[in-house]
């Protein structure tokens, strides 16, 4: 417990990173309300039109490198201004450490993505009717979880920073590794590919199965809600194990 509230003292004394934090709050909820106002004014009777998710996903492009980014510094910087000898002094015990840099920043990319998620969506939803577009309802069947899902990617695409940051140490090459993973990868990369190739990578690849459970339409050919994100939880599971073992071998 000691371990984790030096932690919490290390990030919140920076007072970029709540701020940082309040940015990617702010772009999920004004972004989400944006594109959602002009895919409402777009929507054609009779079509699909997953009013949830498209409250959510345009403010979520941007949050998640934020959010990514801010998991990243929560080692790199560390490594950068050397304090990370001062806590392996401290804390001579490198799994404690690690983990407890794991657990405050799950914790806090949890509670961020809870508050931009259910704000998303309900100012979403209100732009996508004042458009006269079909809205959606937390009572109607998978809007919970949809929006509550979303809350989980945010603390899951921390952690996938935290792990990169870990793993590489420098904060440039470990951000622009999580903008390839998280961006580029899954947005351009089907494009460039054969179709079915294209398919399968869109299907799979983890952050576009994770982002499954935020839906409330499946599309034909994908992975179900909850399949999704175990897809999402289990590439983090193991990017995470990689960074222990590395962590507690590597000189510092």
């Amino acid at each position: 417990m000691n371990t984790f509230r030096a932690e919490w003292t290390k990030f919140r004394t920076v007072p970029s990173n709540l701020a940082t934090l309040l940015v990617a709050v702010g772009l999920m909820v004004g972004l989400g309300a944006l594109t959602a106002y002009r895919a409402g004014e777009g929507h054609q009777a009779g079509g699909v039109f997953d009013a949830t998710y498209i409250s959510m996903y345009g403010g979520f492009l941007f949050a998640e490198t934020v959010v990514g980014t801010l998991g990243v510094l929560v080692v790199t910087s560390e490594y950068v201004t050397g304090m990370i000898r001062t806590s392996l002094t401290v804390t001579p015990r490198r799994g404690r450490l690690l983990a407890a840099k794991v657990a405050m920043f799950a914790g806090l990319a949890l509670v961020a993505g809870e508050v931009a998620s259910f704000a998303s969506f309900l100012l979403g939803q209100a732009a996508i009717g004042a458009a006269g577009a079909p809205t959606a309802a937390l009572g109607q069947p998978g809007v919970l979880r949809a929006v509550a899902g979303m809350g989980l990617i945010w603390a899951l695409v921390g952690l996938v920073g935290v792990a990169l940051g870990c793993l590489l140490r420098g904060t440039m090459i470990a951000v622009t590794v999580l903008v390839a993973v998280n961006f580029i990868i899954p947005i351009i990369g089907p494009r460039l590919m054969p179709e079915p190739a294209g398919e399968a990578l869109q299907t799979y690849w983890p952050i576009s199965a994770g982002l499954q459970v935020t839906t409330t339409v499946q599309a034909a050919g994908r992975l179900t809600p909850w399949a999704g994100l175990g897809v999402l939880a289990a590439f983090t599971v193991v990017l995470l194990a990689l960074a222990f073992a590395v962590f507690r071998t590597r000189d510092a």
